[in-house]
């Protein structure tokens, strides 16, 4: 509507609007909302009266003056939205650091110390029996087993300590570990979640989930957190 405006419409050097938009460094692509209202009134004004203006025209010129205001609330809008989500990420953020989160995952981190320091966990959905963790050396070779016979539906969690089954204290560092039940009369995996503490916190950009940096498990987007730990 613009471009038809300043080439077949003699009222904008009457009301100095073609000046005023050739000026104009903020708006170079269209004109503003007083002009347009400003050409609208002249418009009704000098119309002739033997030819006055068809309402299909005028309804349009409405119409598209809505839109430009729309439009642009919609951008005050949804850069509003955009402080607020950063805002609210960089809170949450400042809330997970140093907290424990329970993830999807096999593996994690031993490090050195003494009593529980490597978690994890499954989520059965029905009542089993005969569950048990088999903690996996680097090798891949079972080193300790957690037994933690007939579980309810729900999360069953387990802890270690870092000695193996023969009562030796294992070295820090990174291992996996398996979970299987008796579910219906049969021996069946589960699938297993790691249980680590919250390092640090990146924020997301360009429309990005904030990512978890966890320990011994690397970066995670924060929707696969099922469940916070304090």
């Amino acid at each position: 509507m613009t471009d038809s405006i300043n080439s077949n419409n003699p009222l904008l050097d009457q009301l100095g609007i073609q000046k005023k938009k050739e000026a104009s460094t903020t708006d170079p692509n269209g004109l503003a909302q007083q002009d347009f209202l400003k050409l609208m009134v002249a418009q009704i004004q000098n119309q002739s009266p033997l030819k006055p203006q068809e309402n299909g025209e005028f309804l349009g010129q409405m119409a598209q003056f809505s839109t430009v205001q729309g439009l642009q609330d919609m951008q005050k809008t949804l850069d509003t939205l955009s402080s607020s989500i950063v805002s609210n990420q960089a809170l949450q953020a400042s809330s997970m650091v140093g907290r424990f989160v329970r993830v999807p995952g096999d593996e994690g981190f031993l490090p050195e110390g003494e009593g529980d320091r490597f978690f994890g966990a499954v989520e059965l959905e029905q009542t089993a029996s005969n569950v048990k963790f088999e903690i996996l050396s680097p090798s891949g070779e079972v080193i300790k087993t957690i037994g933690k016979g007939q579980q309810q539906a729900g999360v069953v969690n387990f802890a270690w300590d870092g000695e193996n089954d023969k009562g030796e204290m294992m070295p820090e560092g990174n291992y996996s570990f398996r979970a299987v039940a008796n579910l219906g009369g049969k021996t069946q995996s589960l699938e297993t979640h790691s249980i680590a503490l919250v390092e640090s916190v990146t924020l997301g950009r360009s429309g990005e989930q904030m990512k978890l940096n966890i320990t011994g498990l690397g970066e995670r987007n924060m929707a696969s957190v099922r469940e916070i730990l304090s």
